[in-house]
């Protein structure tokens, strides 16, 4: 029997509130297309809108997605879904509320045939925007958690130091390659606060600069690194920083080490 309007919106409304596809599996025409218009992105045929839809609601709940709200009006070709988040942000701790998409969707014979969905990517960015990250970034930094620090920095990620000295590579290619160098600087200096922290945000929303303070303890001594980064991030990920410190106080640092523990002059 065709399914009317009304029966399709609601099982559609009671799949999005509970982030389920199970009540949607059989609404969607088997050659029926999902697309996102602010994003460019389109979906072909019932099998891979649903897990566009699951994937969906798998990154909502890694954003703490609690509730949603749903409303739901018929149209002329079919009917329209209104849809507002509520949950707590695991990164910051705080709680949110917004509306987060509005799909508009045809039926006909009893099937959907298109979704165009509209969410509202000014909130998604602030989610899991560059400020969000960085400030992740100084967390992880500071508590000396340095596997959690390199998992916030995309696989195919760059990072340019360009104050390096001579004879010292100025890239760094890939997370991994990141990921040993964190842990080899962790068995030599632990990190205790960071302080003076300035972001600033730019004109492109994926792009910010911050200054701040590192200040930590090498071999047994108290040392404070000062920063400037230009850091991008996309989809949650850092995906290019340039790093600016201070290499010359650093590279003094390594040869103070290095001299007391061979007995040799540092310099």
């Amino acid at each position: 029997m065709t399914r009317t309007v009304s029966e399709i919106s609601q099982l559609v409304a009671q799949g999005m509130a509970a982030l389920d596809v199970a009540p949607m599996a059989d609404v969607f025409a088997a050659d029926a297309v999902y697309e996102l218009p602010f994003l460019g992105h389109r979906v072909e045929g019932r099998a891979a809108i649903l897990a566009a839809l699951a994937a969906g609601g798998e990154r909502a709940r890694a954003l703490g997605l609690e509730k949603v709200q749903v409303t739901t009006r018929d149209s002329a070709d079919g009917f329209i879904v209104e849809l507002v988040a509520e949950g707590r942000n695991p990164h910051t701790g705080e709680d949110y509320r917004f509306p987060s998409s509005v799909g508009l969707l045809t039926v006909r014979d009893g099937e959907v045939t298109v979704y165009r969905d509209f969410p509202n990517t000014g909130a998604a960015k602030t989610m899991i925007g560059a400020k969000t990250v960085f400030q992740r970034f100084l967390d992880a930094s500071v508590e000396n958690r340095w596997d959690d620090l390199a998992d916030l920095y995309a696989e195919d990620v760059v990072i340019e130091l360009p104050f390096t000295p001579a004879g010292v590579p100025r890239l760094t290619h890939g997370r991994e390659e990141l990921r040993e160098r964190f842990r080899a600087a962790g068995q030599l200096r632990r990190m205790t606060k960071a302080e003076n922290v300035v972001v600033h945000e730019t004109a492109d929303p994926e792009v910010l600069v911050a200054e701040f303070d590192l200040l930590g303890e090498f071999d047994g001594e108290p040392f404070t690194s000062t920063y400037a980064m230009v850091v991008t991030v996309r989809d949650g990920k850092i995906v290019y920083s340039r790093d600016y410190s201070d290499t010359a106080a650093a590279a003094e640092r390594i040869a103070r080490f290095t001299a007391s523990r061979t007995g040799t002059p540092a310099g």
